[in-house]
C-alpha cells in the first residue's frame, strides 16, 4: 500500500501535477513518518521546476520542514542538505542556515562543504573573524577540497584578508545602532544602486567610442593600423571592466551595507532598520530584488514590530558540536505533522 502510494506520488510529480504529488506524499508520511523517500519527494513537490516560479513564504516553510525530516532519516543525501540551506537563505534565515550546516557536520565530518558554506554566510553577515576561523578549520582538520570549492575558498580568503587590513570601526555591523554605516546609507537612500554595466559605460564607453572611430580611419593604413587599434580596444575593455568592478563596490557601499542590515534583520526576526531608511527608495529597490518569500517574511517582521534587543548579537551555533556527538542531529523525536497544515503565521525560524 505504501509503495503504491509512493509510486503514485512520484508519477504525479513527474507529470508536473505538484498539488496531487503533495497530497499523496503528505498522506504517505502521515501514515509512515519514517519513510525517508516520501519526505524527499514531498520536498521536491513543494519546489516548482520552473525557475521563474516564485515560492511563497508558506510554501518555502513547508519545503524546509519536509527537507528537515528527509535528511534526518537519510543524512547521506547531500543534495537535500544543499537544498535546505538554499531555502533557508531564500527567506533570510541565515542563522538557521549556519546551524543547518553545523548539523550536516555531524554526518559529514570529513566534508569541506559545510565549512565553506558557513564561512560564506559569516562573511556575508560581516563577521569576518568568525569566517576566517571556519576557513582555518579546513586546514586544521585536513579536509579534502574540490576544484569548485577551492575557487570559493580563495575568494573568501581575499575578502577576509582585505577586511583584516581595514579599520574595524569601518566594517559595518548593523546591530550597532550608532555605527557610521547607517549615515553612509542615508547619503544615498533616495537613489537606487548603480549597476556595474552603467559604471562601465560611463567610464570606458567614451574611450571605446573614440577607438572605434579611429579604427574606421585606420583601414586606409592597412592591417597593422587596424590591429593596433583592436589591441587598444581590448586593453581599454579589460581595464574598464576591472575599474568598474572596483568602483561598483565603492559607489554602492551604501546599498551593500543595507543588504547586510536586511539580512541580519530577516535572520533574527527583530526590527533593526530605522524607519526613515525602510521607506526610502534604496530599500524599496533592494527588497524588490529578493525572493517573494523573503519579502513576505520581512513584512511579517515589521508588522510584529519587535525591536532589536539592546546588546543582542547574531546567534551562532556551537561549531565544535560534531566532535562530541558524531552522527547525531538534535531534533524532534517524531515529525510534527501540524507543520504541513495551513500555516496561519506563515513564518519560519523566527526567534522568540
Amino acid at each position: 500500500m505504501a509503495e503504491d502510494l509512493y509510486l503514485d506520488a512520484l508519477e504525479a510529480l513527474n507529470e508536473e501535477r505538484r498539488d496531487d504529488a503533495i497530497e499523496l506524499a503528505t498522506s504517505l508520511v502521515k501514515a509512515e513518518p519514517d519513510h525517508a523517500a516520501a519526505w524527499a519527494l514531498l520536498s521536491d513537490a513543494y519546489i516548482p521546476t520552473n525557475r521563474n516560479a516564485r515560492l511563497s513564504l508558506d510554501e518555502t516553510a513547508k519545503a524546509i520542514g519536509a527537507t528537515r525530516f528527509a535528511v534526518k532519516l537519510d543524512p547521506r543525501r547531500t543534495d537535500l542538505w544543499i537544498r535546505g540551506a538554499h531555502l533557508m537563505r531564500s527567506i533570510g534565515c541565515w542563522e538557521d542556515a549556519l546551524q543547518w550546516w553545523q548539523d550536516a557536520r555531524h554526518h559529514m565530518p570529513k566534508e569541506a562543504m559545510p565549512l565553506v558554506e558557513q564561512a560564506t554566510i559569516l562573511a556575508d553577515l560581516g563577521m569576518y573573524d568568525e569566517a576566517a576561523e571556519r576557513l582555518e578549520q579546513l586546514i586544521a582538520e585536513n579536509l579534502d577540497v574540490g576544484p569548485s570549492q577551492n575557487a570559493r575558498i580563495m575568494s573568501l580568503l581575499k575578502l577576509v584578508r582585505r577586511a583584516a587590513t581595514r579599520d574595524r570601526a569601518v566594517l559595518f555591523r548593523p546591530w550597532e545602532p550608532n555605527h557610521d554605516g547607517w549615515d553612509i546609507i542615508r547619503l544615498r537612500m533616495r537613489r537606487g544602486p548603480i549597476s556595474e554595466t552603467t559604471i562601465f559605460l560611463m567610464t570606458a564607453g567614451p574611450a571605446l567610442l573614440l577607438l572605434v572611430l579611429m579604427a574606421q580611419n585606420q583601414t586606409q593604413h592597412g592591417l597593422t593600423g587596424l590591429c593596433l587599434v583592436s589591441l587598444a580596444i581590448l586593453a581599454t575593455t579589460i581595464i574598464g571592466m576591472r575599474l568598474s568592478a572596483r568602483w561598483h563596490q565603492q559607489i554602492n557601499r551604501p546599498a551593500l551595507n543595507l543588504v547586510r542590515a536586511m539580512d541580519v534583520e530577516a535572520s533574527s526576526g527583530h526590527v533593526l532598520i530605522p524607519e526613515d531608511i525602510r521607506i526610502s527608495k534604496l530599500h524599496a529597490v533592494l527588497l524588490q530584488r529578493t525572493p517573494l518569500s523573503y519579502q513576505e517574511r520581512v513584512l511579517k517582521i515589521v508588522e510584529r514590530g519587535r525591536d532589536w534587543p539592546k546588546g543582542h548579537l547574531p546567534r551562532l551555533p556551537d561549531f565544535d558540536s560534531h566532535f562530541d556527538e558524531l552522527g547525531l542531529i538534535e531534533d524532534e523525536e517524531e515529525p510534527d505533522m501540524d507543520a504541513f497544515e495551513d500555516d496561519e503565521e506563515g513564518g519560519f525560524g523566527e526567534q522568540e
